[in-house]
């Protein structure tokens, strides 16, 4: 790993940066689970356990309402698992390697982008299992799964711009991961993950209204707006219309995926943005 890194002292190419981010990636994704008895089954035991749970205290009052509920409720939570994974994992790499960024001088940003890498990894695996599931309910694969790149795309630099902006401040502020172990709590149950999501209001119309929800006594339908417009519950509603109801939703138009793009590039770039600027003060702030 160090003769990858030390690449970058003298060279800054696009292609030595891919080549150390592939391969640093799938290192990690090899050593998290060495050494232990269970190994890469660990990555997949925290989400079957909660998908169980839920899906046995909830399915009696959903079921009926959303069909293929079990299939509905993993995707969730392995889109769910793998933003709060690697937000966490965001902030926590800059203690991990904290002897390379103090001693090293290369872009703070590969950090990010090999958690990305490696997280996006684990992800790939849940997913193929979710396909084992999609094949064994007998609900085939229809042709709307070419999209499925894009939205993991979306998925992916959703969680790094939200990780960038986190870890770029929580040397500094060492409450922030704390903080932030709270807002997931609360996020979740925020998330369209264990009941349906319904697109009822057009945002436009919502943003018209937004003065008057505020003055007014339905303050509460805020909490409706944003479970329906926070960007990790446009990209659950993306992946499930496209694997599970691409007749009963729709296919997702041209328009909204360039949008739901530009968006959360723009997340991203912000993200990017307030990391690079802040990766200088890094290592005064260990």
């Amino acid at each position: 790993m160090r003769s990858y890194i030390r690449v970058l002292i003298s060279n800054y190419t696009v292609r030595q940066m891919a080549r150390i981010v592939w391969t640093v990636g799938w290192s990690d994704f090899f050593l998290k689970y060495r050494g232990s008895v269970l190994g890469y089954l660990w990555s997949l035991l925290a989400p079957l356990a909660k998908f169980l749970v839920i899906y046995y205290v909830f399915r009696p009052f959903v079921s009926d309402a959303i069909p293929y509920y079990s299939l509905y409720l993993f995707l969730g939570i392995i889109v769910w698992e793998h933003f709060t994974v690697t937000t966490t994992h965001c902030m926590s790499v800059l203690h991990e390697k904290a002897a390379f960024v103090q001693k090293l001088p290369f872009p703070r940003i590969l950090l990010i982008f090999i958690v990305g890498w490696t997280n996006l990894i684990i992800f790939l695996t849940h997913l193929i299992i979710f396909a084992v599931f999609v094949v064994v309910t007998g609900k085939g694969f229809p042709v709307q799964w070419v999209f499925v790149p894009l939205i993991l795309f979306h998925m992916t630099i959703l969680a790094l711009g939200v990780g960038m902006i986190l870890s770029a401040y929580c040397l500094k502020y060492r409450d922030i991961p704390h903080l932030w172990s709270i807002a997931t709590q609360v996020l979740f149950w925020l998330t369209p993950i264990t009941y349906a999501y319904r697109l009822e209001v057009p945002l436009l119309a919502t943003i018209r209204r937004m003065p008057e929800m505020i003055r007014g006594p339905a303050l509460h339908n805020l909490f409706d707006v944003f479970v329906q417009f926070q960007p990790l519950s446009l990209v659950m509603y993306d992946l499930r219309r496209i694997t599970l109801y691409p007749k009963e939703l729709g296919t997702p138009s041209l328009e909204h995926l360039l949008g739901m793009t530009v968006v959360f590039l723009a997340i991203f770039c912000i993200g990017a943005v307030i990391f690079k600027k802040r990766s200088r003060h890094f290592v005064q702030e260990y």
